[in-house]
């Protein structure tokens, strides 16, 4: 059996579509996906109503990120829903044809309440944004799981490698700390959405035009962490 990790989607439906495609995915194939389905890019709606119906497909797991974090609470408060407003809730309401929070349908509440907050095997640890490196997995804050930024993370106290999001490469490439591996390689922004083999360390990726491309990260030389 295969694991697939793909890193924030933000709306990004053709590039979601395109890797999915160029990866082969078969049935007993799991495919983790790391969060921020929704905000910035223009097909949220898209993007969701894709996964759903590849978890008929195959195995998927979507874990949560900050920014279904943030449409959740806008749901609740004026202040909140004035926040997620500005960092991408505008174009996530316009993906789905609405103009209040309170139209949007049931369907993608509880595609948002049934997203996990991590997922961890025998090797690694797969999370939207970080870890508190001192903490086993059970007793973690959602501040680090959700909003931590890859350049304040340290190896985890259980020895695992923590693959990631929530930090955007400006190289659009997935940058490899050894302990930590980021994702994020700004799909909204007009780059890459990276998909990754944790396994093989074969990653390959996707943007809006259909452009694919892969490679490895053995081969990576960025060090910088943005």
């Amino acid at each position: 059996m295969r694991h697939f990790v793909i890193g924030d989607i933000h709306g990004c439906y053709n590039s979601l579509r395109s890797l999915i495609k160029s990866i082969d995915i078969r049935k007993n194939d799991t495919i983790i996906t790391l969060g921020d389905y929704i905000d910035r890019g223009p097909d949220s709606r898209k993007v969701i109503d894709y996964l759903i119906k590849l978890k008929k497909e195959c195995r998927v797991l979507t874990l949560k990120g900050n920014h279904e974090q943030m449409m959740e609470y806008a749901r609740h408060s004026t202040e909140d829903l004035e926040f997620w407003l500005q960092y991408g809730g505008t174009q996530t309401l316009q993906s789905m044809g609405i103009n209040s929070i309170e139209d949007v349908p049931e369907k993608y509440w509880e595609f948002i309440r049934n997203c996990y907050h991590y997922y961890e095997t025998d090797s690694h640890i797969f999370v939207h944004a970080g870890v508190h490196s001192e903490r086993v997995m059970d007793y973690q804050h959602t501040n680090y799981l959700f909003w931590q930024r890859l350049r304040d993370s340290k190896p985890h106290i259980s020895g695992k490698i923590v693959i990631c999001g929530h930090s955007p490469q400006e190289s659009g490439l997935p940058i490899d700390l050894g302990y930590s591996i980021g994702i994020d390689t700004f799909a909204f922004d007009g780059k890459w959405l990276t998909c990754l083999d944790p396994d093989s360390r074969e990653y390959w990726q996707a943007n809006e035009k259909g452009e694919t491309r892969k490679g490895h990260l053995d081969h990576l030389s960025q060090k910088k962490v943005i």
